[in-house]
């Protein structure tokens, strides 16, 4: 679960060995199986069936043991099944997109760190933030594989992650004060990235 993470997310991998062993283990296998899902859609190979099902086994005990939302994992989905529909998106459609794909997310990580209820908002937030920021650097690569999530004014959509980083940061407070510093690591990694770009 851990290399799977560590080959497709290169930035957050780097905060997430910031946490305790039992903490990034459940990321890892939420994170698992987000990827077996994006690669469903993407039609890449499954061979290893074995495989797979031990990732969505692992998957469903994290979200028992959280007691995820249902909503959430609906929402997540449901944005899984949009990329198999819909490949151009306005404004209005990537940020309903980003309810599955990323906000939905952000709650599950918010309970993973204990986070109560009235976080939610925040964690939304954040992970609409994170999802914008990837839109941004990996424009050219979604376009390759025929995605519009974002038109090319590359400006509004880094405002707009700005916005949502703020919003986010409100919220900083609900996270246990012992596993807030990957978070503010993750977010100095992101707004170096829009920077960069910039």
């Amino acid at each position: 679960m851990r290399e799977i993470m560590e080959q497709y997310s290169t930035t957050f991998f780097e905060c997430v060995e910031g946490w305790p062993d039992e903490i990034k283990n459940d990321i890892y296998k939420l994170y698992a199986y987000l990827r077996v899902c994006d690669e469903m859609v993407e039609g890449d190979s499954m061979k290893d069936f074995k495989y797979w099902r031990e990732v969505i086994s692992d998957f469903y005990k994290v979200h028992d043991k959280y007691q995820f939302d249902e909503e959430w994992l609906e929402d997540f989905h449901k944005a899984m099944h949009t990329d198999l529909i819909k490949k151009e998106h306005t404004v209005s459609t990537m940020l309903e997109y980003c309810k599955g794909s990323s906000e939905s997310v952000g709650c599950m990580m918010s309970r993973i760190l204990g986070c109560p209820p009235e976080a939610d908002s925040y964690a939304r937030s954040l992970g609409r933030a994170y999802q914008i920021i990837n839109f941004v650097r990996d424009y050219e690569e979604d376009i390759a594989k025929g995605y519009h999530y974002i038109g090319p004014n590359h400006k509004f959509y880094i405002q707009l992650f700005e916005q949502e980083l703020a919003e986010a940061t409100k919220g900083i407070s609900y996270i246990p004060e012992e596993l807030r510093g990957p978070i503010l690591k993750a977010n100095k990694l992101y707004m170096d990235v829009a920077e960069g770009i910039q």
